[in-house]
């Protein structure tokens, strides 16, 4: 049996121990197993048509749409830091995910803290344009979606090439938890406060028509449902993928997991690598905030303990509007700096390596 059967196996079978039979469970088990077998690339029909708005789009769908990107809009702004963090914890999880870390670990996009720095610094150029651009084709975002289809499926035919597998539903689905699952499931700790549910139904419906742009079958799109139903859904994928993934503690993972953060340190300087896996392991144990902030499989020394007490301090003032708003202020100048003037990345690794560009047929851009 190949390494890869192997590890959907064991995903397989601690779903299945997991069974209650609910919808949410039902959609995880077929994620697990027939979305591990159907491809996320242009060998998939799904993938070579979903290039336009999803066909159930009529002109009172479409203005749902716009209505809910306006919605988005002001709701990330409003909790940007939190989100940003959120997605964090989301990607590094994501990279506990043995199908997908064999396939970043190919490419050698990531393989180090400087091309770890350019790989998700690129990712939060293109988040910030799904959040501020038009959904129409031709637009700024229509052609950061292609630009990510396409290194997408380049990847997935790279590896497949090489005798490893290819991108898959399952895995496209367990990315997409990474970009809005933990902000959804464990909002309060991550300080989320006073957020209604419109505010997470327009939130969720624009992933869901991103996940589906991005060649996600809507049988797999996890945000395709009610907020208490794709809540559920994070919450069992946290349980039963996520927690066991990130409690194995494999060496690629912490390599990796490495990389992306201290590469990302020009965005946070005050984020450490143990503090990020200790705090990440607490959260997928977890919704309390009230739970004591230690991790017996990522132990910190007194001076990582301070810097968790720290974040977590800092995520607890959040609920102060005038704490949340000065946070994101910076955190908004901070991102303006690193696009226009990396100075901490040009000392890091160089001005040339330092400048990232994406949409490269538009420089101006």
């Amino acid at each position: 049996m190949s390494s890869e059967t192997s590890d959907n196996a064991k995903e397989q079978e601690t779903s299945m121990k997991n069974n209650n039979s609910s919808p949410a469970q039902d959609y995880v088990n077929n994620l697990l197993s027939e979305g591990a077998k159907v491809t996320c690339d242009d060998v998939s029909e799904g993938f070579r048509y979903h290039t336009a708005l999803p066909p159930y789009y009529d002109e009172e769908e479409f203005k749902r749409l716009v209505y809910s990107l306006k919605l988005t809009q002001k709701f990330f702004y409003k909790h940007i830091f939190s989100f940003f963090f959120s997605k964090c914890l989301g990607l590094v999880s994501v990279l506990s995910i043995p199908s997908i870390l064999k396939i970043l670990i190919f490419t050698k996009m990531s393989g180090s803290e400087m091309t770890s720095y350019r790989r998700y610094l690129s990712t939060i150029f293109h988040m910030m344009i799904w959040y501020d651009s038009d959904f129409e084709p031709g637009s700024k975002l229509w052609r950061s979606i292609a630009e990510v289809r396409s290194l997408h499926n380049s990847a997935s035919n790279r590896s497949c090439t090489a005798g490893l597998s290819r991108i898959t539903q399952k895995d496209m689905a367990l990315t997409q938890f990474g970009f809005m699952g933990f902000a959804l499931v464990r909002s309060k700790m991550l300080g989320i406060h006073e957020s209604s549910d419109n505010e997470w139904k327009a939130f969720l419906h624009l992933w869901r028509v991103i996940g589906y742009l991005m060649g996600i079958e809507e049988r797999f799109n996890l945000c395709n449902g009610t907020v208490d139903e794709v809540r559920e859904r994070c919450n069992i994928l946290v349980e039963q993928i996520f927690r066991p993934n990130i409690e194995r503690k494999d060496e690629d993972f912490i390599n990796m997991s490495r990389y992306m953060i201290n590469g990302l340190y020009s965005i946070n300087i005050f984020i450490r690598f143990e503090t990020v896996m200790c705090f990440l392991h607490i959260l997928s144990q977890s919704d309390s905030s009230d739970r004591k902030m230690q991790s017996t499989h990522y132990p910190l020394d007194a001076s990582q303990q301070s810097n968790l007490n720290f974040l977590v301090t800092v995520l607890s003032m959040l609920r102060w509007t005038w704490f949340r708003v000065f946070e994101n202020y910076s955190h908004m100048l901070t991102l303006w700096i690193v696009k226009v003037f990396p100075i901490i990345a040009m000392y890091q690794f160089g001005i040339t390596n330092a400048r990232v560009r994406i949409l490269s047929k538009n420089k101006s851009d």
